[in-house]
């Protein structure tokens, strides 16, 4: 069956960000299905996508679930893992899933993890709108709950002291969000639901279904293509397939593309076939739309093996710039470091989809601590990387947290 996809401009995709059993597959469930969980794990079996995150009720990958509303619009729920052994996986999702917002869970029986303030650091890093929602809240005594939300408005205030937060109890809230009374990059919005009750399900899904996209995908068609690969696949009969995001361009059916890098190269492949989130086969994928992409390799030198390909790999055009380089320099602050940073450093870095360990090799001052900014050569320990000037990078080892931009590629 074949079907056009849904046009851009009416797509809006939402990053979901939180503790671990905050809620965060459970709501989506709720919202999408249009159902209410049982306290059970009802909801969350409906779109968890792994035996073992069945089992155990904790979401390891990414997983992207999708929901047409009533307005003709199509919301894009992203769900990042909570856990902290998971934490690297939900950086590179947020990094390089295009999103629109940030939706950030926090349990009101549970108070304000350690694990709320990185997701929170991280929605300030990527300077993405957000807002917050408070869950459980049929179950949370009221002294926990007023301490949860006092808990809340300190992490914020310690990092953006000029934000506050705003509770949405009905729809006239947002409508002046809409009419420009509010501004949410200074009022942030919270809700407070429950998911076995539904309390304010409603309220949330109308506030959802009407956020302003400020994305220009119809501009961002018009760039280089850039796809981001967020799992492979050899299906029988089919062959290579990889599943990801459309950061920009437009991908045909037929066209030839370059993938890698695969050990700092390259290679030409021809696109088979596409299908679009609903599983339709589709003749062309559109910038700001997820999708799978059918690939074959037309260098007969190379034999594409899924063990080549990686997360985080690109599909580009072939008259793209493409440019790998092990070494990069940028200018970085560090956030936190329980002592000093000195040359031959290592960490690891996010820098978009790419994930490695990187050493610092020069450093404009003798040694960095927290707070400092300094401009920093890195080399890549393992392999040469696809890296973008002016692109962000954040890096953590430990409790080591930093931040920087890339201003130059060596």
């Amino acid at each position: 069956m074949e079907e056009k996809s849904v046009d851009e401009k009416d797509q809006i995709r939402i990053g979901v960000l939180g503790n671990v059993d905050s809620g965060k597959t459970t709501l989506i469930s709720v919202i999408a299905n249009n159902i209410l969980d049982n306290g059970r794990g009802l909801a969350r079996k409906k779109i968890l996508k792994h035996n073992h995150e069945q089992e155990s009720g904790r979401t390891s990958s990414i997983t992207h679930t999708y929901f047409k509303t009533d307005n003709k619009r199509v919301i894009s729920f992203i769900d990042l893992a909570g856990h902290e052994k998971y934490y690297k996986t939900t950086i590179f999702g947020a990094n390089s899933c295009s999103l629109d917002y940030i939706m950030i869970l926090v349990g009101a029986n549970m108070g304000v993890s350690l694990m709320t303030r990185e997701h929170l650091l991280l929605t300030f890093i990527l300077k993405l709108p957000f807002f917050v929602v408070v869950t459980k809240t049929d179950i949370a005594p009221q002294n926990v709950l007023q301490n949860t939300l006092i808990d809340i408005k300190k992490v914020i205030n310690k990092y953006k002291p000029e934000h506050s937060l705003l509770l949405i109890e009905d729809e006239s809230n947002f409508e002046s969000i809409q009419r420009g009374h509010i501004n949410i990059k200074k009022e942030i919005p919270y809700f407070m639901v429950s998911n076995t009750q539904g309390n304010n399900i409603p309220l949330l899904k109308n506030y959802i279904k009407n956020l302003e996209i400020y994305n220009n995908w119809n501009k961002l068609k018009e760039n280089e293509t850039m796809f981001i690969v967020e799992d492979i696949y050899l299906v029988n009969g089919v062959g290579l397939v990889t599943s990801g995001t459309l950061n920009s361009g437009i991908i045909k059916k037929g066209e030839r593309f370059m993938i890698g890098p695969i050990d700092g190269i390259f290679y030409e492949v021809i696109v088979k076939s596409i299908h679009d989130n609903y599983k339709c086969l589709i003749e062309q994928l559109e910038a700001g739309c997820s999708g799978c992409i059918c690939i074959k390799s037309i260098e007969k030198r190379v034999n594409l093996k899924r063990s080549m390909i990686r997360r985080g790999m690109l599909v580009i055009s072939k008259n793209h710039n493409k440019f790998t380089t092990d070494k990069f320099q940028a200018k970085v602050k560090i956030l936190h470091h329980p002592t000093t940073i000195k040359k031959n450093y290592e960490s690891i870095i996010h820098c978009g989809s790419i994930r490695q360990t990187a050493r610092i090799i020069e450093i404009e001052k003798d040694l960095l601590r927290t707070g400092d900014q300094s401009i920093v050569t890195f080399q890549f320990k393992c392999r040469p990387e696809f890296v973008q000037l002016n692109k962000q990078i954040m890096f953590r080892e430990g409790k080591t947290k930093g931040i920087g931009v890339v201003t130059q590629i060596l």
